[in-house]
């Protein structure tokens, strides 16, 4: 979940972990940290049309989530980090 300082500026104070609830500390617009960001929209076909779920997920409920796969999640190398 994200945080602003000032909702009409959208400047971003910090987010907060919507699975354990720590809060990542922002600079200058950047986590200070990884933090897993999702935004779903849901579409025809579901039971949740039209339907628009976000959160953020830190680093350690993440990799809670992903160890319970059946299939774990593919994995890549990036190239270049932004």
């Amino acid at each position: 979940m994200h945080e602003y300082k000032k909702e009409e500026t959208k400047v971003l104070e910090r987010i907060i972990c919507n699975g354990c609830g720590k809060i990542i500390a922002v600079k200058h617009g950047m986590p200070m940290e990884g933090v897993l960001q999702v935004r779903q929209v849901w579409g025809y076909m579901s039971g949740k049309d039209g339907q628009v779920d976000s959160f953020e997920l830190c680093e350690e409920c993440y990799d809670r989530m992903t160890e319970q796969f059946r299939i774990p999640p593919a994995t890549t190398e990036a190239v270049e980090l932004v």
